[in-house]
């Protein structure tokens, strides 16, 4: 989950520190940075939210390298609390049986349509910002994450982090120009979250559930397998809900890996809770009508006990050419009950016994690992291979948690092992993570989340390694290159200009997965997907020059958030908004004829939160880095990239949310041109900037705290804001104080579940107060509208989340999710349930157009009916029955925007931005 993002502007000192479960980094110094180098500002996902970890705090400057990999915890967590909290567990069947309630609401007759449906140049010459782009870091065009694929009978199959599985024609692998259209075929099932995709018996399996244990990872529901995937429809051929393998046992879990013994008859699935297998025919196939098998747990117990998640976690498994089965079973952060590697020589139930490695690699530091056999010219597997990160350099705080790449030349897990590379060698071998921008950031900070290794078939030197770059080697580890370096900022070829940039083009940063297939090897990342010849041409620094770029179409875009407004250079209207890992994205029309939009660009780098788009003028875009870090445009971020198109309004909270809400206050006027509605954000404390996008940069950068007023604080240094509104007073339209803020939060421990706590904070009535919550769910307060507002009382929308995110569950499971509070002056409420007749499913957004409250879910977006008193009745889903023509892909929908021009658009985390008509709701 890299962020990737230049800053080119001298740092006389850097110092961050972030307390997590057992991490703290500092951040170093940039004294000898000339100004003309790069100056990066990012993150990476380091460390992940296990329900012990402490709150973060938030650094002086957001970014670098060196504090990269210090900024993770609340990455992890903000994402992931909103359904995790308290914590638990979710039980099999509970994704089939909510979403079966979820399509058996009736529609409302509209339809989607898709807005993100034009390649995204992560690279446009045309809005290079030198402070705050990513353009001309290499990565070219760009798609969401990318964590399966698979390829047969001359298709390329990718599984979307949260997408689905999308296919295409392989015509000229070595041009993707020349090849299909990508499409999706995966829409009709149960979950869109890929876990791993496997092409095997003529099939594709498809394995859902992502299991990299990272934010926005979501449990699956099962193995699906489509059985008609080489018959002559495979042109056409979709999944559906009866293609899953056996029955739930695999559902609400993630799938790290599928493999397969086709010499005993085996299909195993290493998941989030445990290894199972199913039975093959004698032809490999599955066999009709059986069930998973769970053949290992490590903590039996732990499966049904909801306060102990991450005690079943397999990460891999391998089958040896005598059908015996490894394993490596761990927890990234490290577990002595189970951390290690385990084999049966059957694979049985109760069969599989703990090995202590030998030579180089000791038991003491395995935590998640990735296998890989190196097999000679007969297809022996003779070599075996093991990526290994170090829950011990974890809980350091280290530069890099990757223990390092091992190599056992028996083939078997007890080894000798002899280590082939570590995060050194790595960093020598033309990593753009090396120098000044290594020094507190080194490969493999991110193994626990980014790791494939491959050896290519009847070749068993030839090894592909992945983790935040891809790393190759042909000689069995003696020496490593970098054929995809992390980016081409800071190396010797590099330039803001096209004219002098000689670099070539490289892959996304972290990589989650790999291929071979005719000739070809084909890398999936944060960024989607690459490939080039197995035996390639490279630079003289080891950098691949071949690199064929296959995102463009490939829909699998992970949004945050979406705003509208006017094209005023253009015509028509300019769609932004936050991606994970890419930045902030712009959808502009044509100058010329002003028909539809003709380029998808990225004015931000880095990654991209909440946004703020003036309706009135859509080049107007107040966009989040991370932790409330703004950066503001009012040129649509437009640059060749020799002066600044972006200014910094970042907001001074002590500990915001890493995708914190900010909000333009609804019905106000700044006070500078008084041609926008000024803003309210919320972190740990409430702020409100009255000057809004009339800010100039000098403004930015001499007015205290760039401009922003804090008007409250929540209780404890704990909490931070989570769901926020504010409208201002009709007769008062530029005094701020005048304004109505509802803001709800969570915490403490940055709403993890070790102390979890939520509410509502609101100053109406003329002193900040704490709502009454009693009767109200003990879960995450994830979104809130104020409705109307009179002398005597204000009448509010809370929606929460819940209830799963990956394998979490617990207290206030099945609890409803959308609520009405009138308050009073007085500092009273009264909480009605508005959820009748909506199916148990989290809830992430909510708005109000006319008559109809819209909420925004895991699954879709529904739309209620609002009569006089305010009471919501008569509950449909927008659209269609995902998989059907105009309907919303079945997976997470984050933000809900109304436009200027009569559409609702909504932001899915995982299938770009889709608009739907307002007359139709």
């Amino acid at each position: 989950m890299a962020l990737l993002l230049t800053k080119r502007r001298r740092i006389a000192a850097v110092t961050a520190t972030v307390v997590a479960v057992a991490a703290v980094a500092t951040a170093g110094l940039l004294a000898n940075m000339d100004d003309n180098e790069p100056h990066y500002r990012g993150y990476l996902e380091r460390i992940g939210g296990e329900e012990e970890e402490e709150g973060h705090g938030v650094e002086g400057i957001v970014g670098d390298p060196e504090s990269e990999s210090s900024e993770i915890l609340s990455s992890i967590t903000s994402v992931a609390n909103a359904r995790l909290a308290p914590y638990g567990s979710v039980a099999a069947g509970q994704l089939s049986s909510s979403l079966g309630d979820f399509r058996s609401l009736a529609s409302n007759g509209s339809s989607w349509t898709e807005v993100t449906n034009l390649p995204y140049d992560a690279d446009d010459p045309n809005y290079r910002d030198p402070n705050f782009s990513n353009s001309s870091g290499g990565s070219g065009y760009v798609a969401g994450r990318v964590t399966g694929l698979a390829a047969g009978d001359g298709y390329l199959f990718a599984g979307g982090a949260n997408g689905g599985v999308f296919r295409k024609k392989l015509n000229n692998p070595s041009d993707p120009a020349d090849d299909g259209q990508w499409q999706p075929i995966s829409d009709s099932i149960l979950s869109l979250s890929t876990g791993d995709l496997e092409y095997h018996d003529g099939a594709l399996w498809y394995a859902t559930g992502e299991a990299n244990t990272g934010a926005t990872s979501y449990v699956g529901a099962g193995m699906f397998r489509n059985p008609r995937a080489a018959s002559a429809d495979l042109a056409t051929a979709q999944f559906k809900d009866s293609d899953r393998l056996g029955g739930t046992e695999l559902e609400s879990r993630g799938i790290n890996k599928v493999r397969f013994d086709d010499a005993t008859h085996w299909a195993y699935a290493a998941t989030t809770r445990g290894l199972w297998r199913y039975p093959l025919d004698a032809s490999n196939r599955p066999v009709p009508g059986k069930a998973w098998i769970n053949i290992f747990m490590p903590n039996p117990a732990a499966d049904s006990n909801i306060s102990q998640p991450y005690k079943n976690i397999v990460n891999d498994v391998a089958i040896d050419d005598a059908g015996g089965v490894l394993a490596n079973a761990a927890w990234r952060s490290g577990d002595a009950s189970y951390n290690g590697f385990y084999y049966s020589r059957t694979g049985a139930a109760d069969s599989f016994a703990q090995v202590n490695p030998q030579g180089a690699l000791g038991y003491q530091q395995v935590g998640n690992t990735e296998f890989a056999w190196g097999t000679d010219a007969a297809g022996k597997k003779s070599v075996l291979y093991a990526v290994v990160e170090s829950p011990t350099k974890l809980n350091t705080s280290p530069m890099s948690v990757l223990y390092g790449v091992f190599k056992s030349a028996s083939g078997t897990l007890a080894g000798p092992w002899t280590q082939i590379a570590d995060s050194g060698k790595l960093q020598s071998s033309g990593s753009a993570l090396s120098g000044g921008n290594g020094v507190f950031y080194r490969p493999g900070v991110q193994a626990w989340y980014n790791n494939f290794i491959l050896a290519e078939p009847g070749h068993p030197d030839h090894v592909w390694l992945g983790l935040e770059e891809v790393y190759e080697t042909n000689n069995g580890g003696t020496n490593w290159t970098t054929p995809g370096p992390y980016w081409n900022f800071g190396l010797k070829c590099w330039a803001i200009s096209d004219a002098e940039n000689t670099c070539p083009e490289t892959t996304h940063s972290d990589q989650h997965s790999v291929l071979t297939y005719e000739g070809r090897v084909y890398v999936g990342n944060d960024g989607g997907v690459k490939s080039r010849p197995i035996n390639g041409t490279v630079d003289k620094l080891g950098h691949a020059n071949d690199w064929a770029n296959h995102s463009q179409g490939l829909g699998t875009l992970q949004y945050y958030s979406v705003g509208v407004g006017v094209d005023p250079a253009r015509g028509g209207y300019a769609i932004s908004g936050g991606l994970q890992d890419n930045g902030g994205s712009l959808l502009r029309g044509d100058r010329k004829d002003n028909q539809g939009n003709t380029e998808m660009v990225s004015p931000f780098g880095g990654d991209g939160g909440d946004i703020i788009v003036d309706p009135r003028n859509g080049c107007h875009i107040l966009d989040e880095y991370v932790y409330l870090e703004l950066w503001m445009t009012t040129t649509c971020g437009q640059t060749d990239g020799s002066k600044n198109a972006i200014i910094d309004l970042a907001v001074p909270d002590t500990n915001p949310r890493f995708t914190a809400p900010f909000r333009a206050v609804r019905g106000s006027e700044n006070t500078g041109d008084h041609g926008s509605e000024r803003w309210v954000a919320g972190g740990n404390a409430i702020w409100t900037h009255d000057l809004a996008f009339s800010t100039t940069e000098e403004q930015a950068e001499s007015l205290a705290n760039h401009g922003w007023t804090k008007r409250a604080t929540l209780g404890t240094a704990g909490r931070m804001v989570v769901g926020l509104d504010a409208v201002a007073d009709p007769a008062a339209k530029r005094d701020a104080s005048k304004d109505v803020i509802v803001a709800a939060w969570c915490g403490e421990s940055n709403c993890n579940s070790g102390g979890f706590s939520r509410g509502v904070q609101t100053n109406f009535g003329g002193s900040w107060h704490e709502l009454d919550m009693t009767g109200l769910p003990s879960r995450y307060p994830s979104a809130v509208h104020i409705d109307s507002v009179n002398s005597s009382s204000a009448t509010v929308y809370l929606v929460f989340n819940g209830y799963n995110r990956r394998f979490i569950e617990g207290p206030g499971a099945a609890q409803d999710h959308v609520w009405k509070g009138v308050l009073t002056k007085d500092g009273g409420v009264t909480w009605t349930n508005e959820s009748a007749g909506t199916p148990d499913v989290p809830g992430t957004d909510v708005v109000r157009y006319g008559s109809k409250l819209v909420v925004g879910t895991d699954y879709g977006v529904m739309v209620g009916t609002v009569d006089g008193a305010g009471d919501v009745s008569d509950w449909k889903r927008i659209g269609g029955v995902s998989g059907t023509t105009g309907a919303l892909p079945l997976t997470t929908v984050f933000d809900l925007s109304i436009g200027p021009d009569g559409y609702l658009y909504t932001a899915t985390h995982g299938r770009g931005v889709w608009k739907t008509p307002l007359s139709r709701l």
